[in-house]
């Protein structure tokens, strides 16, 4: 008798042994994570953890949702909206830290056009650029928030007038003539300037060059920066959030303590430092300095991180906007999803710390 054996089946794929520890920071937005990473304390604090393998990185959202068991230990330094959506979306993450960073962010028009003030855009087009077609753009929320309070001011609301959604351009991921990042926002400014010069829109939030603004006679009718009331300021690029998984928390939640000490100790650095700050963020990002410098009010003041209650309050108010236009698919309880007590713990260490000569 012959008997023919099957193939053998394949061997089970090899489990991990080490878990993935993924320390991350938004490339485009200024952070405390990014300032301690070119001070090198992330990586004398983290690089050597025993048990990890610990990434560092700056990188865009990628809109992930679900990670595997190796995956599930995380720190995320960005802009707040990311983090609301994805815990709307039933990631299981928690914001320990917030930042606050003043900008400008002018609203525009030609002056031709006959608008003086937010009061005169009542039925006028206004232009939203942004990629409609993915999951989240954070950019079209942080542009209809800029608008929402911009006609509050003269009792409107984004009822009241015309959205004209326009495309934006392509990520380029090959450096400028320079050898520095593209300005991504100043090619997107582009987009915004020819809308308004075809006629395509009457009014679009934009930081546009004082050659184009020469040009085209445009002016400022509305600045962001100015509203007196913080939640009216607040949106995405306003706001910054740290992040962690509830993993990391639960069972490592000496790292989170640890992160957060650095975060603090870079802050420090910051305010005895600012116009360095500037150039090491920018190192960051690989762009020029006098971009960032030209584009918020005080980075040194904006990598600070606390969990105020007029933070926390504006957290909330940007959550209820997400929320009120689709842009997250339900609504959380913001009370615990915020923990305060992991950096009350860093400040303490921050302080042993120094105590015992290690900062």
């Amino acid at each position: 008798m012959t008997v023919t054996l099957g193939a053998a089946p394949p061997a089970p794929a090899a489990t991990p042994t080490r878990s993935a520890l993924s320390l991350t920071r938004c490339p485009a937005v200024p952070t405390a994570s990014a300032l301690a990473y070119q001070l090198g304390y992330l990586q004398e604090e983290f690089a050597d953890e025993p048990g990890f393998d610990v990434s560092f990185k700056s990188i865009g959202f990628t809109g992930k949702l679900s990670y595997a068991h190796h995956e599930r230990l995380w720190i995320r330094n960005a802009g707040h909206a990311p983090a609301v959506w994805a815990r709307a979306h039933g990631v299981d993450n928690r914001i320990v830290a917030l930042a606050w960073l003043e900008g400008s962010y002018p609203l525009k028009v030609l002056a031709a056009s006959g608008i003086a003030t937010p009061a005169d855009l009542k039925g006028r087009r206004v232009g939203i650029i942004g990629r409609a077609e993915q999951a989240f753009d954070l950019m079209i929320a942080q542009q209809l928030k800029l608008f929402s309070a911009a006609l509050a001011t003269a009792g409107l609301s984004l009822a009241d007038v015309q959205r004209v959604d326009l495309p934006a351009p392509p990520h380029s991921t090959e450096p400028g003539p320079d050898g520095l990042r593209r300005d991504y926002f100043r090619e997107q400014a582009a987009v915004l300037a020819e809308a308004l010069r075809s006629g395509q829109v009457d009014a679009v939030f934009a930081r546009l060059p004082a050659d184009v603004e020469a040009e085209l006679g445009i002016r400022t009718v509305y600045e962001s920066r100015d509203n007196p009331d913080p939640l009216a300021r607040v949106h995405p690029s306003v706001l910054r959030g740290l992040a962690v998984s509830g993993a990391l928390l639960d069972e490592r939640r000496d790292i989170v303590v640890r992160y957060l000490a650095r975060l603090l100790q870079a802050a420090e650095w910051a305010l005895a430092h600012p116009d360095e700050t500037v150039t090491l963020i920018a190192r960051d990002f690989n762009v020029a300095p006098e971009i960032l410098a030209g584009a918020y009010d005080s980075v040194a003041q904006g990598v600070q991180i606390d969990m105020d209650a007029d933070k926390v309050a504006s957290l909330r108010v940007q959550k209820d906007f997400l929320l009120e236009h689709g842009f997250i698919p339900q609504d959380f309880d913001i009370g615990p999803w915020v923990d305060p007590a992991p950096l009350a713990e860093a400040r303490q260490l921050l302080a042993d710390w120094k105590a015992a000569g290690k900062v």
